[in-house]
């Protein structure tokens, strides 16, 4: 399931922890601890604290999970992986 997460978030755009939470059918305090395993793995990374889904004008410019406790960003190393799961 975390490949699953993992490979949602590098399709691009911006994710709203109820949308992840719907999409893989699970709760979102499963979904915020697989975010953290994600993040020890290096895959993830924290990014800041908040969002108003201003964009254009953010500060961050790159995250992919928009969560009422944390932004997340797809590190290099979760670029990688899901790229490669995608390739076989």
């Amino acid at each position: 399931m975390l490949q699953d997460l993992l490979t949602i978030v590098a399709q691009g755009g911006i994710h709203s922890y109820d949308e992840l939470a719907e999409r893989l059918s699970i709760p979102q305090s499963l979904l915020e601890m697989m975010l953290h395993d994600l993040e020890r793995l290096g895959y993830l990374r924290a990014v800041g604290s908040s969002c108003d889904r201003q964009c254009a004008s953010c500060p961050i410019g790159s995250c992919s999970v928009a969560g009422p406790r944390r932004l997340w960003s797809l590190t290099e190393k979760g670029a990688r992986a899901a790229a490669a799961d995608r390739n076989g």
